[in-house]
């Protein structure tokens, strides 16, 4: 069975998502609702979410995302958050437990039979009425200049990394209606947005550091795994600081987003 592959530098960059990455979803919360985050990792939409319903559950499999989510919540004093290690495959939850679902950045790294469980399970665990929402990565919508070698290979180092089992994964994103409607929920709501990583001198700073820490991180698994070389590893570093020093790069990571009910 394919799983999530974590890491330090992965956890860490995870660390810096916030409230923008689940605002398409916040218009159908309600301060009353029980909200899952599945797949939460280190927690910090979790408890942006927290603020906004009655009660927000975040579960991940990996423990050190949940270590970090744990000192998230001990540090942000909210008493309707809780982070619980678990499978979301096998959700440790009663039937109909949440009036809200919600997924970020996990979907598409799933083979297509765990995908069906995991959307089963959350289906089991929705209220008839539910709301479930996705916001996944398709990377045939990210907008990279200048369109730098280096930069290329990076990111496909990083896809490597996740091998993915179905090449339409890549372009999942755009997928999530169709694949929430084969899986029987309704959805009502559809759209898209970027992640901007350039869009001051600061900024393409924070990305190209961002870059070489997972690169570092990464490479002597990627090596030992036979999916780069260390002439790999070194052309990717080089890219990002090449891409970095021009002070017109621009690099915009698309999410496509989706929300559908359960009825």
């Amino acid at each position: 069975m394919q799983t999530t592959r974590y890491d330090s530098s992965v956890v860490a960059f995870q660390q810096k998502r916030g409230g923008d990455s689940a605002a398409f979803f916040v218009p159908f919360l309600t301060a009353d609702m029980v909200l899952l985050d599945a797949g939460c990792g280190p927690g910090t939409i979790t408890a942006d979410l927290a603020g906004i319903v009655g009660k927000a559950v975040g579960i991940d499999i990996e423990p050190n995302a949940i270590a970090a989510a744990n000192r998230l919540a001990a540090r942000s004093g909210l008493t309707n958050l809780t982070f619980i290690e678990a499978d979301m495959t096998a959700l440790p939850f009663d039937d109909a437990s949440f009036e809200a679902v919600f997924f970020h950045a996990v979907l598409y790294h799933q083979s297509p039979p765990k995908l069906t469980r995991t959307l089963a399970e959350a289906r089991r665990v929705l209220k008839p009425g539910g709301v479930l929402g996705t916001r996944d990565a398709d990377v045939g919508g990210n907008i990279l200049h200048p369109e730098l070698d280096g930069v290329r290979l990076a990111l496909d180092l990083w896809q490597r990394w996740y091998e993915h089992e179905d090449p339409a994964a890549l372009h999942f994103g755009r997928r999530q209606s169709s694949i929430l409607r084969t899986r029987a929920f309704t959805p009502v709501w559809a759209g898209a947005s970027y992640v901007n990583h350039s869009a001051d001198a600061v900024s393409r700073k924070e990305a190209v550091a961002d870059a070489r820490r997972s690169l570092l991180a990464l490479g002597p698994q990627l090596v030992g795994k036979g999916l780069a070389t260390d002439d790999d590893i070194q052309a990717a570093l080089a890219g990002w600081d090449a891409w970095g020093s021009d002070p017109d790069a621009v690099y915009f990571r698309c999410r496509c987003e989706c929300v559908a009910r359960r009825d």
